[in-house]
């Protein structure tokens, strides 16, 4: 296991490397738990580092699908269907797709 990951090295793996990360840090979490269940942790602070490299795993790809789902909606609003037809090609509600379209908005503008 890699002793420190930063995010931005998260950020550039492809997504079956940081997948394989993930499946490898969820079963080095599984053998520490069974260490401390058995009193003999090696290193304590490691499990609080691997639970936090697991939830920024999770949390990049959740906003890559959020990305791509965004991108989706865009082209199909471009095509010029209603949220209604969205809605149901995609099976999202349509207060979803307001609001990913609102934050995807909010998110393209730069601040003043």
């Amino acid at each position: 296991m890699p002793e420190k990951v930063k995010l931005r090295d998260l950020k550039n793996m492809s997504r079956e490397d940081r997948l394989r990360l993930l499946n490898d840090l969820r079963s080095e979490l599984i053998r520490l738990e069974t260490q401390r269940g058995r009193g003999v942790v090696d290193n304590p602070g490691r499990m609080r580092y691997v639970k936090r490299l697991i939830a920024r795993i999770l949390t990049i790809e959740h906003e890559a699908e959020l990305m791509e789902l965004r991108n989706k909606i865009n082209e199909l609003v471009k095509k010029g269907l209603t949220l209604d037809k969205i809605s149901m090609q995609l099976g999202i509600e349509k207060t979803i797709i307001k609001k990913l379209l609102r934050t995807a908005k909010t998110a393209a503008t730069p601040a003043k």
